[in-house]
């Protein structure tokens, strides 16, 4: 798998292979107070996600090691602040109420292996070469650290942004945001423009197909917000798992399709390890 397909597979298909479990009643307009309003995507991940369901591939996106810290202490979030075209490295930003930015740079040090400095109200991590890795801030009871190139003015940014600038001001986004689900994926209009901006020089011939339809059913769709959400009921017998799809469309047009799924042997886990072709 390319960095390319994985990119797409990252920004429209990687809601899918987050397992948590139940709500943990955080608030989805507080939260997305602390999210700048141009990110592409959000995901709210629960405090009993198994993170050793991501495929390996994932580590050359994610720092997986970090999900599995954050999940250890509760509930976070991730957003998908933009994409580097030339090599689509992803820029992220790990927010959470469980970790102080103290606790954070301890993590980071330790698992980016590098050094960290001081500077305008939060830490910059560098590595060996001098190179810029991250930055670490907080404030309001919150922690962010924002990944790649850049990330000190975007931590800087963070430190000042205020609720008309985060997605918290995207009316459609909030008028279906919730999180009272295991894993709830929120996806906003600015992931259009991510889909526009793909170059379809570098792909192949099946991509670009691929790339194509997605435009088209977005042209039909008009979606303006998207929440995914997903819920594993395991008090069930068989346990039962809960996935549901609501989308804004032009004119606050609201679509909602549901999928309950259970099975006497199949788990869910097992599902998404035989979709990461991990075999059963």
């Amino acid at each position: 798998m390319n960095k390319i397909t994985l990119s797409v597979f990252t920004v429209f298909l990687l809601p899918a292979l987050f397992l948590s479990g139940c709500g943990d009643g955080t608030s989805a307009q507080d939260e997305l107070k602390m999210v700048p309003g141009l990110c592409f995507l959000h995901v709210h991940i629960g405090d009993k996600m198994n993170i050793g369901l991501f495929p390996d591939e994932f580590s050359e996106l994610i720092p997986i090691w970090l999900c599995d810290s954050l999940n250890v202490r509760g509930s976070f979030g991730v957003s998908l602040l933009g994409v580097n075209l030339t090599d689509f490295s992803p820029q992220l930003l790990f927010l959470s109420r469980e970790v102080s930015p103290d606790e954070m740079l301890q993590l980071c040090t330790a698992g980016f292996q590098c050094s960290s400095e001081e500077s305008s109200g939060h830490y910059d991590l560098v590595d060996s070469r001098g190179g810029m890795i991250g930055s670490i801030a907080g404030r309001d009871g919150w922690t962010c650290l924002v990944t790649g190139s850049g990330s000190d003015r975007s931590a800087g940014r963070w430190l000042e942004l205020d609720a008309e600038e985060s997605l918290a001001s995207d009316s459609a986004l909030i008028s279906i945001s919730e999180f009272d689900y295991d894993l709830t994926v929120l996806i906003s209009h600015n992931s259009i423009a991510f889909v526009s901006l793909i170059p379809t020089g570098m792909l192949s011939r099946s991509q670009i197909a691929m790339l194509e339809r997605v435009k088209e059913l977005i042209l039909v769709i008009d979606p303006r917000g998207i929440r995914i959400s997903l819920e594993i009921n395991n008090e069930e017998e068989p346990p039962v798992t809960l996935l549901e799809l609501q989308l804004v469309r032009g004119g606050d047009k609201v679509s909602t399709i549901s999928l309950r799924f259970s099975d006497t042997e199949l788990t869910a886990e097992d599902l998404l390890r035989m979709i990461g072709g991990e075999g059963y």
